[in-house]
């Protein structure tokens, strides 16, 4: 009953404010977007339940590290970028499958356009630093824990009753960059990420883009999809394979369950406990 009121609230302030909105936006009229395109992205909250309940038949695949791999057309945001700094290890892992659609993609870009990542497999520990940033920066716009901790579900994916989808490895946060001899730069596609603060570019048919930020986001779109990737909506950056995400939208079972410790006690933690403890500390003060 508490969820179907918060959704019937979320779905009142998203009339008047797009921060609040409970589907992400469709496709653009102009430029024109593909059948193919729009079939392949999530529209709905990454931690909804119908995504939770996709079923799991899993696949042990053993991880790929791009860093070791060192492929000249696929490099770490962070050496284009140092904003994107790196602050933990294995954030350069992903399950094979995924690898090897990052490969595929490859295929379907100009020869100087390559794949700039940012994190593929997160630990749940950073999950919940992200998770706590962006509820405290939301909390502070709603002063409603429960509305907040729903909005801050679309941005973040939960710890708390749901598999984070970058904790299978399943996951990635990719643009695309170009090189011309020895000069390299990201291409323009909007702001980049959620974890530095509003993104009011972030959906991947944000109203709140360019024609260039378009046309550059449907080159790296038709690559990822054409590789067998579905898109979040709500973040033009987020790509996956094998996860619930990418389950739910394929209409298939996911194949890669929770890849970190599955002893944490961050996962022992109730959605309760979780807003008592963070809105008593200095964070909220």
């Amino acid at each position: 009953m508490i969820n179907f009121i918060i959704i019937l609230i979320m779905n009142f302030l998203s009339e008047n404010n797009q921060l609040f909105a409970s589907e992400a936006s469709k496709p653009w009229d102009f430029p024109e977007v593909n059948f193919e395109i729009s079939e392949n992205i999530l529209y709905i909250p990454i931690a909804s339940d119908n995504v939770k309940k996709v079923k799991l038949n899993i696949k042990n695949e053993k991880f790929i590290d791009l860093l070791e791999v060192n492929n000249p057309r696929i490099k770490p945001i962070s050496v284009i970028d140092t904003k994107y700094k790196n602050t933990y290890d294995g954030y350069s892992k992903v399950r094979s499958g995924l690898y090897k659609k990052l490969l595929k993609m490859l295929e379907f870009l100009p020869n100087n356009i390559g794949i700039a990542y940012f994190e593929g497999l997160r630990p749940l520990w950073k999950q919940k630093e992200y998770f706590d940033k962006k509820f405290l920066e939301i909390l502070k716009n709603t002063q409603n824990k429960e509305i907040a901790y729903y909005e801050t579900t679309k941005h973040v994916s939960p710890f708390i009753d749901n598999i984070p989808t970058h904790a299978t490895g399943a996951a990635i946060d990719i643009t695309l960059f170009v090189q011309n001899e020895n000069d390299i730069n990201l291409m323009d596609m909007g702001m980049f990420d959620t974890i530095y603060g509003h993104n009011d570019q972030q959906e991947t048919f944000s109203k709140r883009t360019t024609q260039k930020q378009r046309e550059n986001r449907l080159l790296l779109l038709n690559a990822a999809i054409k590789s067998d990737l579905v898109n979040y909506g709500f973040e033009w950056w987020h790509y996956s394979y094998g996860d619930n995400a990418w389950a739910y939208v394929k209409k298939k079972e996911s194949i890669y369950g929770l890849a970190v410790d599955k002893n944490e006690n961050i996962l022992l933690m109730s959605k309760e406990s979780y807003l008592n403890k963070i809105i008593s500390t200095d964070n909220f003060k």
